[in-house]
Order: C-alpha cells, then structure tokens, then sequence
C-alpha cells in the first residue's frame, strides 16, 4: 500500500488529501442549475460557494479535515469538481440552463461519496459520515426513485446513518419531492446563499473539530432560512 505524508497526496483528480491520517469529511455540494436559476439565483450561488472556501479555510482543522466535491444537474449530471482538499477548491462561475434531472444528480452525488470514503478506507484514514448538501428550485424532470431508495438505505444504515443528505429547497421548491428524499430538508425565503452558506461553513468547522463517532449539535440556521416540516 502507497505511503501517504501529512501533507498533500497528489495522485488523479478525486484523489487528493491534505493530513491523512487526520478524520476526514467528504462534502458535496449537489446544485441545481436548470433554467430557472438563471439570473440573481445563480449569482447569489456563485458567490456564495467561493465566500464559503475563504471562509471556512481560516479553521486550522476544517482545512485539513473537510473534502469537497461539486456536482450540477440540469438536463444531464456532471461533476464540476471532483473531490478536492477545501484549499485547493477552484473558483466556481455556474450558469444555469436547461431541465432538472435531479435523480441523475443525486445518483452521481452518492457514488462520488462511497468512492471517496473507500479511498479513505484504503489509507486507513478515518472519516466521518459524508454530506451530500443539495439546492434545488424545482420538481425533478428524470424519475428519482432510486435515487430516492439510495437515500433511505444510507441514512438508515447504523445509529447515525451512513450518509447526512440535506435538501435546500429555495422558491420554487416541490415540498413533497424533498421531505420524499430525507427528513433534512430547508427552505430559503428567497434564492439568496449568503446565509446558507455562512451556515454551512460553520457546521462544517463543528464536525471537523469532533471526532468521527460524534454526532455534534450543529449551529442554528440563519434567519431566512426554516426547517420544512414533514408532516404532509
């Protein structure tokens, strides 16, 4: 087996890691980027994203700990970033187009992680549960219900769970699709991450200066944004 250091190991895009023999959290940020996102929404993204590498890269431990991955869905899925330290994640410039294939999305979003934290598993790098944090402002276009049943079998699968699947509902959102996939759901008052975001970077340093069988209390959410309750 490879002989990793404590600093950067350099191999294919994907398989880069900062300290690896520290815990590890494998993040991706799943974003809808369909037609409707086009204007302000996306560049309230756009900022938002490259905001939260500068912010969180000022936590000593979230640098080394917290992986990221960036994956948009609109008629197809694709990986914009593949899994990278949080200090080398590339400035994002998003556009938006097209329809939503969120079950590809989120299929894509799932395999990423599970690759991700075998790669962890074969350096013996401890990892905490992955997130998968997803912003959408529409119904799916493509068929999730595998997608959907992924969802469920990772979440279900120990005390905490396999896998912490948020949905970001901003206006526009399906209630009913999102509290589908996962009891984590969120919802924006208006298509505006700063806060978010703000949040996110935040929850992010909290899990990072914990250990892996944790299950840390994370920080409140902002005041445009509430929890979307379940009960249909």
């Amino acid at each position: 087996m490879p002989e990793l250091n404590q600093t950067t190991y350099d191999k294919a895009p994907g398989w880069d890691i900062l300290a690896p023999h520290e815990p590890h959290l494998a993040c991706v940020l799943l974003l809808d980027t369909s037609s409707s996102m086009e204007g302000e929404p996306i560049n309230s993204l756009n900022k938002a994203i490259n905001d939260f590498k500068e912010k969180t890269s000022l936590d000593e431990l979230a640098k080394k700990r917290v992986d990221i991955a960036i994956v948009e869905f609109n008629n197809l899925a694709r990986i914009v970033q593949d899994f990278t330290p949080l200090t080398k994640l590339q400035p994002v410039s998003l556009t938006a187009n097209g329809y939503t294939a969120m079950g590809e999305g989120i299929n894509l979003a799932i395999d990423l992680v599970k690759k991700r934290n075998r790669f962890y598993a074969s350096y013996g790098t401890p990892c905490y549960r992955p997130w998968i944090f997803m912003i959408t402002d529409g119904a799916p276009t493509d068929d999730i219900s595998s997608a959907r049943q992924r969802i469920h079998e990772e979440e279900s699968k120990g005390t905490y769970g396999k896998l912490k699947f948020w949905a970001l509902g901003v206006p526009g959102y399906n209630k009913e699709v999102l509290t589908s996939l996962t009891k984590r759901c969120i919802a924006l008052k208006e298509a505006k991450f700063e806060g978010i975001f703000n949040w996110l970077s935040e929850s992010m340093v909290t899990i990072s200066v914990s250990s892996v069988d944790e299950n840390p209390r994370l920080p409140n959410l902002p005041s445009d944004a509430q929890v979307i309750p379940d009960d249909w």
